[in-house]
């Protein structure tokens, strides 16, 4: 009894012996465990503040490119707007020498105008001048063609010493054509006529005229002719 009592003693002993040893092994392979998840964890934590730290140099770095990128947006910006208002500026220089250019042709429209207006209008006077030239020309021709045929009238009485008609038509010549081509003519047979009817004072005063106003014509020297006849 004694020996299995010791037995049991003994196995009890070496139950708890191991279990001791097995609970400490446990424990230390926690500890371990425990260490390295502390260290996983350290390493996490400080990854998670190095990542964040990076991502604020990230946040920072993506900044000052947006401000790079404004700035060159800006200066861009800028240079463009300078180069539009230079643009601008030539824009309205190029409109003005055009509005100058256009005005100064609207100058010399109106002058050629005015100078169109004035070679028509002596144009039209130079064509009014001659026109009326041509109609006083016309009218004279007729009027000398009328001086002609009353000193042919004459004349032809004359031929047939129709003396008295000759004097009429021969007179109404001379009132007509004061300085008419036959008008010594006219004035000398006049007074042949007269003679002819026996008036010698009035035959005498056409001779006469014939005398004044023709000295060297061949009517003057038949006049003297005539006269010395009425002496």
């Amino acid at each position: 009894m004694k020996l299995l009592a010791t037995l049991a003693t003994i196995s009890l002993f070496m139950t708890g012996c191991l279990q001791t040893r097995n609970d400490v092994r446990d424990n230390e392979q926690r500890q371990v465990y425990q260490q390295q998840v502390s260290t996983m964890q350290r390493q996490t934590a400080d990854a998670g503040n190095r990542f964040s730290d990076l991502e604020e140099q990230m946040r920072a770095m993506n900044g000052r490119v947006d401000v790079v990128e404004n700035r060159l947006e800006n200066n861009n910006l800028d240079k463009q707007l300078k180069a539009a208002q230079q643009q601008n500026e030539a824009l309205n220089k190029k409109v003005d020498l055009l509005q100058e250019g256009f005005t100064n042709l609207e100058k010399q429209v109106y002058a050629l105008n005015a100078q169109v207006n004035a070679l028509n209008a002596n144009r039209q006077a130079a064509e009014a001048e001659a026109k009326a030239a041509a109609e006083r020309a016309a009218a004279e021709k007729a009027v000398e063609k009328s001086k002609k045929n009353q000193y042919e009238v004459g004349q032809e009485y004359f031929n047939k010493k129709e003396w008295k008609q000759a004097i009429l038509s021969y007179q109404k010549y001379r009132d007509e054509s004061p300085k008419g081509s036959h008008f010594a003519d006219a004035t000398y047979k006049i007074g042949v006529s007269f003679q002819e009817l026996g008036m010698k004072e009035e035959s005498k005063t056409f001779f006469d005229e014939v005398l004044s106003k023709f000295p060297k014509s061949d009517e003057a020297r038949r006049a003297k002719i005539r006269l010395k006849g009425l002496k």
